[in-house]
């Protein structure tokens, strides 16, 4: 809806901003949370990142090739 809003020429982010200064907030303001984004930082943690060894690592013409077996086999099992 707001990509065919946009595409009529709508403001639609004064909307979205408007619609939200009517609104009432969830929580009181002293209530609230301020959100610092460097708290959200993982400095240092390695967690969730794959290192491959070099025995493990594959030239390009490997990759290339390992790439097209794939999508060899991948065409013949949709025949």
């Amino acid at each position: 809806m707001r990509l065919m809003r946009e595409h009529l020429g709508i403001d639609v982010d004064a909307m979205d901003e408007e619609d939200l200064m009517t609104t009432e907030p969830v929580k009181e303001a002293h209530e609230q949370e301020t959100w610092d984004p460097d708290q959200e930082q993982a400095y240092g943690k390695e967690s969730g990142v794959t290192h491959v060894k070099k025995s493990k690592q594959k030239s390009a013409a490997g990759n290339l090739f390992s790439d097209a077996v794939t999508g060899f086999d991948q065409g013949l099992s949709h025949q």
